[in-house]
Protein backbone atom coordinates (compact mmCIF):
# COMPACT_ATOMS: atom_id res chain seq x y z
CA UNK A 1 0.00 0.00 0.00
CA UNK A 2 1.44 3.65 -0.66
CA UNK A 3 1.10 6.25 1.47
CA UNK A 4 1.36 9.77 0.11
CA UNK A 5 1.13 13.45 1.95
CA UNK A 6 -1.77 15.86 0.07
CA UNK A 7 -2.53 19.08 0.40
CA UNK A 8 -5.73 19.30 -2.11
CA UNK A 9 -7.85 16.49 -3.46
CA UNK A 10 -11.31 15.51 -4.01
CA UNK A 11 -13.70 13.06 -2.18
CA UNK A 12 -16.73 11.47 -2.68
CA UNK A 13 -19.71 10.82 0.52
CA UNK A 14 -21.37 7.75 0.46
CA UNK A 15 -24.86 9.93 0.52
CA UNK A 16 -23.58 11.94 -2.79
CA UNK A 17 -23.04 11.30 -6.48
CA UNK A 18 -20.92 13.85 -7.09
CA UNK A 19 -16.80 14.90 -5.53
CA UNK A 20 -17.06 16.73 -2.40
CA UNK A 21 -13.70 19.49 -2.38
CA UNK A 22 -11.67 20.01 0.92
CA UNK A 23 -8.61 20.23 1.82
CA UNK A 24 -6.13 19.02 4.35
CA UNK A 25 -2.58 19.26 6.46
CA UNK A 26 -0.88 15.83 7.13
CA UNK A 27 -2.03 12.91 8.53
CA UNK A 28 -5.37 12.36 10.63
CA UNK A 29 -7.75 10.26 8.82
CA UNK A 30 -7.50 7.68 5.92
CA UNK A 31 -9.80 7.48 3.38
CA UNK A 32 -9.99 4.85 0.57
CA UNK A 33 -9.16 5.58 -2.83
CA UNK A 34 -8.11 3.13 -5.87
CA UNK A 35 -4.26 1.76 -5.08
CA UNK A 36 -3.99 4.59 -2.55
CA UNK A 37 -4.25 5.59 1.30
CA UNK A 38 -4.94 8.51 2.30
CA UNK A 39 -4.17 10.53 5.42
CA UNK A 40 -5.52 13.65 6.45
CA UNK A 41 -5.97 16.38 9.89
CA UNK A 42 -8.05 19.53 9.93
CA UNK A 43 -10.41 19.07 7.30
CA UNK A 44 -11.73 22.59 6.01
CA UNK A 45 -15.06 22.43 3.75
CA UNK A 46 -16.00 25.09 1.17
CA UNK A 47 -18.82 26.42 4.05
CA UNK A 48 -17.61 28.77 5.22
CA UNK A 49 -14.20 29.08 3.07
CA UNK A 50 -10.76 29.38 4.17
CA UNK A 51 -11.89 28.84 8.13
CA UNK A 52 -10.07 26.47 10.22
CA UNK A 53 -12.29 23.73 11.93
CA UNK A 54 -11.10 23.25 15.95
CA UNK A 55 -10.18 20.24 17.37
CA UNK A 56 -13.22 19.18 18.09
CA UNK A 57 -14.82 19.73 14.32
CA UNK A 58 -11.58 17.31 13.53
CA UNK A 59 -12.43 14.88 14.83
CA UNK A 60 -16.00 14.78 14.59
CA UNK A 61 -15.27 14.40 10.78
CA UNK A 62 -12.86 11.39 11.69
CA UNK A 63 -15.89 10.03 12.83
CA UNK A 64 -18.13 10.34 10.20
CA UNK A 65 -15.67 9.81 7.69
CA UNK A 66 -14.22 6.26 9.15
CA UNK A 67 -17.80 5.25 9.38
CA UNK A 68 -18.69 6.31 5.92
CA UNK A 69 -15.83 4.67 4.68
CA UNK A 70 -15.70 1.39 2.70
CA UNK A 71 -13.33 -1.25 3.81
CA UNK A 72 -11.23 -2.97 0.48
CA UNK A 73 -12.61 -6.40 0.02
CA UNK A 74 -8.78 -7.06 0.49
CA UNK A 75 -6.96 -7.12 3.55
CA UNK A 76 -9.10 -4.88 5.27
CA UNK A 77 -7.41 -5.66 8.82
CA UNK A 78 -4.34 -4.15 7.29
CA UNK A 79 -6.27 -1.21 5.83
CA UNK A 80 -7.98 -0.60 9.16
CA UNK A 81 -4.46 -0.94 11.23
CA UNK A 82 -3.17 1.86 8.20
CA UNK A 83 -5.42 4.13 9.21
CA UNK A 84 -5.44 3.71 13.12
CA UNK A 85 -1.57 3.73 13.24
CA UNK A 86 -1.64 6.94 11.17
CA UNK A 87 -3.47 9.03 13.20
CA UNK A 88 -2.49 10.70 16.32
CA UNK A 89 -6.10 10.61 17.77
CA UNK A 90 -6.83 7.21 19.76
CA UNK A 91 -9.36 5.49 18.17
CA UNK A 92 -11.21 3.11 20.48
CA UNK A 93 -14.04 0.61 19.29
CA UNK A 94 -16.61 -0.76 22.21
CA UNK A 95 -19.22 -3.74 21.41
CA UNK A 96 -22.57 -3.17 22.92
CA UNK A 97 -21.25 -5.10 26.33
CA UNK A 98 -18.54 -2.54 26.72
CA UNK A 99 -16.01 -4.72 25.44
CA UNK A 100 -13.13 -3.30 23.84
CA UNK A 101 -12.84 -4.47 19.98
CA UNK A 102 -10.38 -1.76 18.37
CA UNK A 103 -7.70 -0.11 20.45
CA UNK A 104 -5.61 2.09 18.19
CA UNK A 105 -1.71 3.31 18.47
CA UNK A 106 -3.04 6.48 19.75
CA UNK A 107 -5.38 5.35 22.34
CA UNK A 108 -1.90 3.45 23.08
CA UNK A 109 0.05 6.35 23.46
CA UNK A 110 -2.52 8.79 25.25
CA UNK A 111 -4.04 6.75 27.57
CA UNK A 112 -0.88 3.93 28.25
CA UNK A 113 -2.61 0.66 28.24
CA UNK A 114 -1.12 -1.42 25.30
CA UNK A 115 -3.72 -3.09 23.10
CA UNK A 116 -3.31 -6.38 24.32
CA UNK A 117 -4.36 -5.33 28.24
CA UNK A 118 -7.92 -4.00 26.82
CA UNK A 119 -8.72 -5.76 23.89
CA UNK A 120 -12.02 -8.42 25.23
CA UNK A 121 -12.01 -6.31 28.48
CA UNK A 122 -14.11 -3.77 29.83
CA UNK A 123 -12.33 -0.35 29.71
CA UNK A 124 -10.06 0.49 32.93
CA UNK A 125 -11.92 1.86 35.53
CA UNK A 126 -9.80 5.06 35.21
CA UNK A 127 -11.18 5.66 31.63
CA UNK A 128 -14.22 4.62 31.51
CA UNK A 129 -15.78 7.86 31.76
CA UNK A 130 -14.82 7.63 27.84
CA UNK A 131 -18.12 5.41 27.26
CA UNK A 132 -20.47 8.11 28.43
CA UNK A 133 -18.54 11.38 27.23
CA UNK A 134 -21.18 11.88 24.65
CA UNK A 135 -20.69 14.30 22.16
CA UNK A 136 -17.46 17.08 22.28
CA UNK A 137 -16.61 17.50 25.92
CA UNK A 138 -13.18 17.65 27.48
CA UNK A 139 -12.32 15.05 29.76
CA UNK A 140 -10.27 14.26 32.82
CA UNK A 141 -8.76 10.76 32.88
CA UNK A 142 -5.90 9.07 34.91
CA UNK A 143 -3.41 7.18 32.37
CA UNK A 144 -2.57 3.78 33.33
CA UNK A 145 0.81 5.30 34.78
CA UNK A 146 -1.25 7.27 37.39
CA UNK A 147 -0.92 10.57 35.47
CA UNK A 148 -3.85 12.75 35.51
CA UNK A 149 -4.80 14.05 32.00
CA UNK A 150 -7.06 16.25 30.32
CA UNK A 151 -8.92 15.14 26.86
CA UNK A 152 -10.80 15.55 23.80
CA UNK A 153 -13.21 12.79 23.51
CA UNK A 154 -15.76 12.33 20.61
CA UNK A 155 -18.30 9.35 20.79
CA UNK A 156 -20.01 7.83 17.81
CA UNK A 157 -22.56 4.98 17.31
CA UNK A 158 -21.81 2.13 15.03
CA UNK A 159 -23.39 -1.44 13.91
CA UNK A 160 -21.78 -3.18 16.82
CA UNK A 161 -21.25 -0.87 19.49
CA UNK A 162 -19.82 2.55 19.97
CA UNK A 163 -16.56 4.25 18.44
CA UNK A 164 -14.58 6.89 20.64
CA UNK A 165 -11.62 9.20 19.41
CA UNK A 166 -9.51 10.85 22.25
CA UNK A 167 -7.60 13.42 21.53
CA UNK A 168 -4.84 14.55 24.33
CA UNK A 169 -4.90 18.63 25.18
CA UNK A 170 -1.66 18.44 26.76
CA UNK A 171 0.17 19.47 23.20
CA UNK A 172 -2.30 22.12 22.57
CA UNK A 173 -2.25 23.02 26.46
CA UNK A 174 1.58 23.20 26.34
CA UNK A 175 1.77 25.13 22.86
CA UNK A 176 -0.52 27.98 24.49
CA UNK A 177 1.71 27.66 27.55
CA UNK A 178 4.47 28.67 25.22
CA UNK A 179 3.35 31.10 23.81
CA UNK A 180 2.02 32.36 27.14
CA UNK A 181 5.50 32.52 27.81
CA UNK A 182 6.74 33.82 24.76
CA UNK A 183 4.37 36.50 24.96
CA UNK A 184 5.16 37.94 28.92
CA UNK A 185 9.12 37.39 27.74
CA UNK A 186 7.94 40.31 25.04
CA UNK A 187 6.35 42.25 27.06
CA UNK A 188 9.46 42.15 29.60
CA UNK A 189 11.68 43.35 26.67
CA UNK A 190 9.39 46.15 25.60
CA UNK A 191 9.25 46.97 29.19
CA UNK A 192 12.96 46.94 29.66
CA UNK A 193 12.99 48.99 26.28
CA UNK A 194 10.86 51.39 27.43
CA UNK A 195 12.44 51.82 30.42
CA UNK A 196 15.96 52.33 28.69
CA UNK A 197 14.46 54.86 26.16
CA UNK A 198 13.17 56.77 29.74
CA UNK A 199 15.97 56.48 31.29
CA UNK A 200 18.23 58.05 28.46
CA UNK A 201 15.80 60.72 27.47
CA UNK A 202 16.21 61.62 31.22
CA UNK A 203 18.31 65.78 31.53
CA UNK A 204 20.23 64.56 34.45
CA UNK A 205 22.21 61.64 35.69
CA UNK A 206 20.99 58.28 36.84
CA UNK A 207 22.62 55.58 38.59
CA UNK A 208 21.53 52.57 40.23
CA UNK A 209 23.63 51.06 42.94
CA UNK A 210 23.20 47.74 44.67
CA UNK A 211 23.52 47.21 48.97
CA UNK A 212 27.38 46.83 48.15
CA UNK A 213 27.36 50.23 46.61
CA UNK A 214 28.36 48.66 43.03
CA UNK A 215 26.79 50.91 39.95
CA UNK A 216 24.54 48.64 38.09
CA UNK A 217 23.06 51.14 35.30
CA UNK A 218 23.71 54.03 34.39
CA UNK A 219 22.46 55.95 31.78
CA UNK A 220 23.98 58.41 28.97
CA UNK A 221 23.87 61.75 30.98
CA UNK A 222 26.12 59.98 33.51
CA UNK A 223 28.81 59.30 30.87
CA UNK A 224 28.79 62.73 29.67
CA UNK A 225 28.98 64.18 32.91
CA UNK A 226 31.84 62.14 34.65
CA UNK A 227 33.61 61.37 31.19
CA UNK A 228 33.61 57.43 31.90
CA UNK A 229 32.18 55.33 29.30
CA UNK A 230 29.10 52.88 30.40
CA UNK A 231 31.66 49.54 30.57
CA UNK A 232 33.78 51.53 32.61
CA UNK A 233 31.60 51.73 35.78
CA UNK A 234 29.02 49.14 34.88
CA UNK A 235 30.55 47.00 38.53
CA UNK A 236 32.45 49.88 40.26
CA UNK A 237 32.14 51.16 43.25
CA UNK A 238 29.64 54.38 42.97
CA UNK A 239 32.55 55.95 45.44
CA UNK A 240 34.95 56.57 42.08
CA UNK A 241 32.35 59.65 41.23
CA UNK A 242 33.36 61.32 44.79
CA UNK A 243 35.96 63.68 45.07
CA UNK A 244 38.95 62.21 47.41
CA UNK A 245 38.63 63.99 49.96
CA UNK A 246 35.23 62.75 51.15
CA UNK A 247 35.70 59.05 49.53
CA UNK A 248 36.70 57.54 52.83
CA UNK A 249 33.50 58.88 54.79
CA UNK A 250 31.01 57.45 51.88
CA UNK A 251 30.43 54.36 52.73
CA UNK A 252 29.47 55.31 56.21
CA UNK A 253 26.61 57.64 54.39
CA UNK A 254 25.65 54.62 52.32
CA UNK A 255 25.33 52.46 55.79
CA UNK A 256 23.20 55.21 57.71
CA UNK A 257 21.06 55.67 54.14
CA UNK A 258 20.17 51.86 54.03
CA UNK A 259 19.61 51.53 57.72
CA UNK A 260 16.74 54.37 57.47
CA UNK A 261 15.97 54.10 53.51
CA UNK A 262 13.63 57.40 52.26
CA UNK A 263 13.26 59.36 49.43
CA UNK A 264 15.24 62.30 49.87
CA UNK A 265 17.59 65.06 48.83
CA UNK A 266 21.45 63.85 49.45
CA UNK A 267 23.12 65.92 52.22
CA UNK A 268 20.99 68.66 52.34
CA UNK A 269 22.21 72.22 53.10
CA UNK A 270 25.37 70.76 51.93
CA UNK A 271 27.86 72.37 48.75
CA UNK A 272 27.88 68.47 47.23
CA UNK A 273 30.38 67.79 44.63
CA UNK A 274 30.84 65.29 42.20
CA UNK A 275 34.25 63.82 40.23
CA UNK A 276 34.87 63.77 36.69
CA UNK A 277 37.58 60.68 35.48
CA UNK A 278 40.16 63.40 34.91
CA UNK A 279 40.28 63.78 38.51
CA UNK A 280 38.04 67.26 38.53
CA UNK A 281 35.15 68.12 40.69
CA UNK A 282 31.76 69.69 39.55
CA UNK A 283 28.99 70.98 41.60
CA UNK A 284 25.82 68.56 41.95
CA UNK A 285 22.79 68.54 43.28
CA UNK A 286 21.46 64.60 44.27
CA UNK A 287 18.25 63.08 45.18
CA UNK A 288 18.11 59.13 46.51
CA UNK A 289 15.15 56.39 46.29
CA UNK A 290 15.34 53.27 47.35
CA UNK A 291 14.08 50.14 45.97
CA UNK A 292 13.78 46.17 47.53
CA UNK A 293 13.37 43.53 45.26
CA UNK A 294 14.60 40.09 44.94
CA UNK A 295 17.75 41.22 43.49
CA UNK A 296 18.25 42.82 47.52
CA UNK A 297 18.17 46.10 48.45
CA UNK A 298 19.22 48.90 45.52
CA UNK A 299 19.34 52.70 45.51
CA UNK A 300 18.33 55.09 42.53
CA UNK A 301 20.69 58.37 42.26
CA UNK A 302 19.67 61.41 39.96
CA UNK A 303 22.54 63.53 39.75
CA UNK A 304 22.03 66.93 38.45
CA UNK A 305 24.94 68.93 36.99
CA UNK A 306 24.35 72.54 38.31
CA UNK A 307 27.57 74.07 37.51
CA UNK A 308 25.57 76.65 35.18
CA UNK A 309 23.26 77.20 37.73
CA UNK A 310 25.98 77.95 40.82
CA UNK A 311 28.16 80.38 38.10
CA UNK A 312 25.20 82.53 37.91
CA UNK A 313 24.56 82.43 42.13
CA UNK A 314 27.99 83.22 42.35
CA UNK A 315 27.83 86.59 39.83
CA UNK A 316 24.84 87.43 42.01
CA UNK A 317 26.10 87.16 45.27
CA UNK A 318 28.89 89.40 44.15
CA UNK A 319 26.80 92.10 42.64
CA UNK A 320 25.08 91.85 45.91
CA UNK A 321 27.98 92.16 48.42
CA UNK A 322 29.51 94.71 46.02
CA UNK A 323 26.10 96.88 46.01
CA UNK A 324 25.41 95.62 49.74
CA UNK A 325 28.63 97.17 50.31
CA UNK A 326 28.11 100.37 48.55
CA UNK A 327 24.70 100.83 50.07
CA UNK A 328 26.24 100.58 53.78
CA UNK A 329 28.89 103.28 52.48
CA UNK A 330 26.66 105.35 51.28
CA UNK A 331 23.56 104.67 54.72
CA UNK A 332 27.09 105.56 56.89
CA UNK A 333 27.40 108.71 54.42
CA UNK A 334 24.23 109.88 55.05
CA UNK A 335 23.76 109.16 59.03
CA UNK A 336 27.53 111.16 59.22
CA UNK A 337 25.76 113.87 57.03
CA UNK A 338 22.34 113.68 58.91
CA UNK A 339 24.30 113.70 62.14
CA UNK A 340 26.68 116.37 60.47
CA UNK A 341 23.03 118.07 59.84
CA UNK A 342 21.15 118.24 63.02
CA UNK A 343 24.31 119.37 64.95
CA UNK A 344 24.45 122.46 62.56
CA UNK A 345 20.87 123.19 62.89
CA UNK A 346 21.07 123.32 66.94
CA UNK A 347 23.35 125.21 66.40
CA UNK A 348 22.28 127.76 64.20
CA UNK A 349 18.78 127.62 66.01
CA UNK A 350 20.90 128.70 69.61
CA UNK A 351 23.09 131.16 67.38
CA UNK A 352 20.13 132.59 66.37
CA UNK A 353 17.64 132.40 69.13
CA UNK A 354 19.91 134.49 71.29
CA UNK A 355 19.46 137.94 69.34
CA UNK A 356 16.29 136.93 68.56
CA UNK A 357 15.34 137.20 72.52
CA UNK A 358 16.95 140.60 71.70
CA UNK A 359 15.00 141.74 68.99
CA UNK A 360 11.99 140.58 70.81
CA UNK A 361 12.56 142.09 74.15
CA UNK A 362 13.38 145.50 73.04
CA UNK A 363 10.12 145.58 71.19
CA UNK A 364 8.55 144.46 73.65
CA UNK A 365 9.77 147.80 75.88
CA UNK A 366 8.96 149.67 73.07
CA UNK A 367 5.23 148.38 72.32
CA UNK A 368 5.07 149.66 76.36
CA UNK A 369 5.79 152.81 75.64
CA UNK A 370 8.25 153.15 78.83
CA UNK A 371 10.54 155.45 77.27
CA UNK A 372 7.73 157.66 75.60
CA UNK A 373 4.67 157.59 73.84
CA UNK A 374 4.12 156.36 70.05
CA UNK A 375 2.27 157.37 67.77
CA UNK A 376 0.14 154.72 65.50
CA UNK A 377 2.85 154.33 62.50
CA UNK A 378 5.38 153.37 65.16
CA UNK A 379 3.07 151.37 67.18
CA UNK A 380 2.19 149.68 63.58
CA UNK A 381 5.68 148.73 63.17
CA UNK A 382 6.70 147.78 66.66
CA UNK A 383 3.78 145.46 66.47
CA UNK A 384 4.82 143.58 63.16
CA UNK A 385 8.52 143.23 64.62
CA UNK A 386 7.39 141.56 67.55
CA UNK A 387 4.20 139.12 65.56
CA UNK A 388 7.03 138.37 63.28
CA UNK A 389 10.04 137.86 65.59
CA UNK A 390 7.77 135.45 67.68
CA UNK A 391 7.05 133.68 64.92
CA UNK A 392 10.43 133.10 63.63
CA UNK A 393 11.54 131.87 67.10
CA UNK A 394 8.68 129.58 66.88
CA UNK A 395 10.05 128.31 63.86
CA UNK A 396 13.42 128.00 65.10
CA UNK A 397 12.32 126.24 68.10
CA UNK A 398 10.79 123.76 65.79
CA UNK A 399 14.09 123.14 63.91
CA UNK A 400 15.95 122.47 67.21
CA UNK A 401 13.09 120.04 68.43
CA UNK A 402 13.50 118.19 65.30
CA UNK A 403 17.39 118.15 65.62
CA UNK A 404 17.17 116.72 69.17
CA UNK A 405 14.71 113.84 68.41
CA UNK A 406 16.73 112.69 65.83
CA UNK A 407 20.21 112.82 67.55
CA UNK A 408 17.95 111.08 70.39
CA UNK A 409 18.64 113.56 72.86
CA UNK A 410 14.71 114.52 74.04
CA UNK A 411 14.57 113.49 77.16
CA UNK A 412 10.81 113.03 78.36
CA UNK A 413 10.32 114.44 82.23
CA UNK A 414 7.53 111.88 82.97
CA UNK A 415 4.90 112.28 85.73
CA UNK A 416 0.99 111.48 85.97
CA UNK A 417 -0.52 114.15 84.03
CA UNK A 418 -4.42 115.09 83.75
CA UNK A 419 -5.45 114.91 80.14
CA UNK A 420 -8.08 117.22 80.32
CA UNK A 421 -6.08 119.85 81.66
CA UNK A 422 -3.32 119.80 78.83
CA UNK A 423 -6.43 119.81 76.53
CA UNK A 424 -7.25 122.90 77.66
CA UNK A 425 -4.47 124.60 78.03
CA UNK A 426 -3.43 123.89 74.18
CA UNK A 427 -6.93 124.94 73.55
CA UNK A 428 -5.99 128.04 75.28
CA UNK A 429 -3.24 128.57 73.02
CA UNK A 430 -4.62 128.36 70.06
CA UNK A 431 -8.46 129.61 70.51
CA UNK A 432 -7.62 133.02 69.21
CA UNK A 433 -6.99 131.63 66.14
CA UNK A 434 -10.24 129.59 66.11
CA UNK A 435 -11.93 133.21 66.73
CA UNK A 436 -10.08 134.82 64.21
CA UNK A 437 -11.74 131.78 61.60
CA UNK A 438 -14.93 131.89 63.19
CA UNK A 439 -14.20 127.85 63.82
CA UNK A 440 -16.78 125.83 66.07
CA UNK A 441 -14.81 124.35 68.56
CA UNK A 442 -16.35 121.08 69.94
CA UNK A 443 -14.73 118.99 72.52
CA UNK A 444 -15.25 115.57 74.24
CA UNK A 445 -13.13 114.74 77.02
CA UNK A 446 -13.35 111.76 79.86
CA UNK A 447 -12.70 112.80 82.92
CA UNK A 448 -10.50 112.34 84.51
CA UNK A 449 -7.87 110.78 81.91
CA UNK A 450 -4.39 110.24 84.09
CA UNK A 451 -1.60 109.50 81.68
CA UNK A 452 2.10 108.95 81.85
CA UNK A 453 3.72 111.60 80.42
CA UNK A 454 5.34 114.92 79.70
CA UNK A 455 3.15 117.70 79.98
CA UNK A 456 5.12 120.37 78.28
CA UNK A 457 5.56 117.74 75.10
CA UNK A 458 2.26 116.80 75.33
CA UNK A 459 0.98 120.68 75.14
CA UNK A 460 3.18 120.41 72.58
CA UNK A 461 1.83 117.23 70.82
CA UNK A 462 -1.68 118.44 70.64
CA UNK A 463 -0.74 122.57 69.56
CA UNK A 464 0.81 121.54 66.59
CA UNK A 465 -2.40 119.10 65.66
CA UNK A 466 -4.77 121.81 66.56
CA UNK A 467 -2.71 124.32 64.89
CA UNK A 468 -2.34 122.22 61.52
CA UNK A 469 -6.49 121.91 61.77
CA UNK A 470 -7.07 125.83 61.99
CA UNK A 471 -4.66 126.22 59.75
CA UNK A 472 -6.49 124.64 56.67
CA UNK A 473 -10.07 124.77 57.42
CA UNK A 474 -11.60 127.57 56.21
CA UNK A 475 -13.91 130.06 57.74
CA UNK A 476 -16.98 129.20 59.45
CA UNK A 477 -15.75 125.34 59.36
CA UNK A 478 -15.44 122.51 62.57
CA UNK A 479 -12.82 121.28 64.79
CA UNK A 480 -13.38 118.70 67.47
CA UNK A 481 -11.25 117.14 70.17
CA UNK A 482 -12.44 113.62 71.77
CA UNK A 483 -10.11 111.71 74.55
CA UNK A 484 -10.83 108.54 75.82
CA UNK A 485 -9.63 105.83 77.48
CA UNK A 486 -9.57 102.09 75.27
CA UNK A 487 -7.28 99.55 76.42
CA UNK A 488 -4.67 100.76 78.90
CA UNK A 489 -4.21 103.77 76.75
CA UNK A 490 -5.66 107.41 76.30
CA UNK A 491 -6.81 107.89 72.66
CA UNK A 492 -7.04 111.26 71.76
CA UNK A 493 -8.60 112.66 68.22
CA UNK A 494 -8.49 116.14 66.56
CA UNK A 495 -11.10 116.06 63.89
CA UNK A 496 -11.40 118.81 61.14
CA UNK A 497 -13.94 119.98 58.47
CA UNK A 498 -10.47 121.54 56.37
CA UNK A 499 -9.03 120.72 52.49
CA UNK A 500 -8.41 116.92 53.59
CA UNK A 501 -5.10 114.68 52.37
CA UNK A 502 -4.75 112.55 49.11
CA UNK A 503 -4.20 108.66 49.75
CA UNK A 504 -1.17 109.08 48.55
CA UNK A 505 -0.09 111.93 50.63
CA UNK A 506 -1.25 110.25 53.96
CA UNK A 507 2.77 108.15 54.59
CA UNK A 508 4.56 111.81 53.87
CA UNK A 509 3.05 114.28 55.58
CA UNK A 510 5.29 112.77 58.48
CA UNK A 511 8.33 113.48 56.63
CA UNK A 512 10.73 116.28 57.54
CA UNK A 513 10.23 119.40 55.80
CA UNK A 514 7.09 118.05 53.76
CA UNK A 515 4.10 120.37 53.06
CA UNK A 516 0.61 119.03 51.81
CA UNK A 517 -0.68 121.89 49.24
CA UNK A 518 -2.05 125.02 51.09
CA UNK A 519 -3.67 126.26 53.32
CA UNK A 520 -7.19 127.00 53.43
CA UNK A 521 -6.73 130.95 52.49
CA UNK A 522 -4.23 129.98 49.83
CA UNK A 523 -1.19 130.13 51.35
CA UNK A 524 1.79 127.82 52.17
CA UNK A 525 2.54 128.29 55.77
CA UNK A 526 5.39 127.20 58.15
CA UNK A 527 7.88 125.09 57.97
CA UNK A 528 6.31 121.13 57.51
CA UNK A 529 7.46 120.19 61.19
CA UNK A 530 4.78 120.12 63.10
CA UNK A 531 3.27 116.32 62.02
CA UNK A 532 6.96 115.15 61.80
CA UNK A 533 7.51 116.66 65.40
CA UNK A 534 3.96 115.49 66.92
CA UNK A 535 4.88 111.80 65.34
CA UNK A 536 8.18 111.73 67.17
CA UNK A 537 7.01 112.88 70.46
CA UNK A 538 3.96 110.83 70.53
CA UNK A 539 6.31 107.32 69.31
CA UNK A 540 8.48 108.64 72.31
CA UNK A 541 5.40 108.35 75.05
CA UNK A 542 5.06 104.61 73.75
CA UNK A 543 2.08 105.94 71.57
CA UNK A 544 1.30 105.94 67.92
CA UNK A 545 -0.06 108.41 65.49
CA UNK A 546 -2.08 107.89 63.11
CA UNK A 547 -4.52 109.44 60.10
CA UNK A 548 -7.53 109.75 58.75
CA UNK A 549 -9.02 111.63 55.60
CA UNK A 550 -10.77 112.09 52.60
CA UNK A 551 -10.00 115.09 50.36
CA UNK A 552 -12.66 117.91 50.87
CA UNK A 553 -14.31 116.57 53.57
CA UNK A 554 -11.82 116.86 56.15
CA UNK A 555 -9.42 114.80 58.71
CA UNK A 556 -9.10 112.67 61.75
CA UNK A 557 -5.58 112.71 63.59
CA UNK A 558 -5.43 110.38 66.33
CA UNK A 559 -2.66 109.36 68.87
CA UNK A 560 -2.50 107.24 71.75
CA UNK A 561 -0.46 108.02 75.01
CA UNK A 562 -0.10 104.96 77.97
CA UNK A 563 -2.49 105.84 80.95
CA UNK A 564 -0.41 106.10 84.72
CA UNK A 565 -0.19 102.54 85.67
CA UNK A 566 -2.39 101.29 82.89
CA UNK A 567 -5.83 102.32 84.40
Amino acid sequence: MTILPLTNFRLREPAQEGPVAATATPAVISIKAPGYLVILTSVILPDPPARKRPLTQDMREIAQLILAAAVPTKHPAEFLRAVLDASPFGVVALDEAGRVRLWSRGAETILGWREEEVIGRALPSEIELLSHSGHDVEVRLVRNDGVAIDVMARTASWQEGTVVIVADNRREREIRDLMKREEEALTQVRAERRFRELLEAAPDAIIEVDEEGRILTLNAVTEASFGYNREELLGQPVEVLVPDRARAHHAGHRARYEAHPVTRPMGSGLALQGRRKNGSTFPVEISLSPLKSEEGFRVTAVIRDITDRKEVEDRLLAVQTKYTGELELRNREIERANRHKSEFLANMSHELRTPLHTVIGFSELLAEELQGPLNANQKRFVSHILKDSQHLLSLINEVLDLSKIEAGKVQLNREPVDLGAVIEDALSSIRPRILDKSIDLETDVASPVLVDGDRMRLKQILYNLLSNAVKFTPKGGRIRVDAAKADGFARISVTDTGIGIPPEERESIFDAFHQVGTSAGGMREGTGLGLPIAKRLVEEHGGRLTVESEPGRGSRFTFTIPLKGNE
